[in-house]
């Protein structure tokens, strides 16, 4: 499968929880982002075509930000191999110029995911 990313996909070193703003629950827990998209553990399976309202909180803030929303829609989801949690692939849909300048900084430090 080609990869079909206009930017690297980075991933935290640390556990960083994703909540959805609208209910307040948390959804899962970042693998990866890029500024077009995300990747996402969690508990439950989400349906594809799903719209959130997405914050995270920035393990270290960034020019005094402490955390970033965006809305993001639900492109793929499937259960972990041998485990109980699933996989999410969202697409970014909805982010401030300077929400993206914020993860940008964020991530510069990240490993890159293959």
């Amino acid at each position: 499968m080609r990869n079909k990313r206009k930017t690297p996909r980075k991933s935290p070193a640390e556990r960083i929880e994703v909540v959805d703003v609208n209910s307040g629950d948390i959804i899962g827990c970042l693998a990866n982002i890029s500024s077009g998209g995300l990747m996402l553990v969690g508990a439950a399976s989400i349906a594809p075509g799903t719209l959130f309202q997405l914050q995270i909180s920035l393990p270290t803030p960034v020019d005094g930000t402490q955390t970033v929303e965006f809305g993001v829609e639900c492109l793929w989801c499937q259960q972990a191999k041998g485990r109980r949690n699933y996989w999410s692939g969202m697409q970014i849909i909805d982010i401030s110029a300077p929400a993206v300048d914020v993860i940008g900084r964020l991530v510069e430090g990240w490993r890159e995911h293959g």
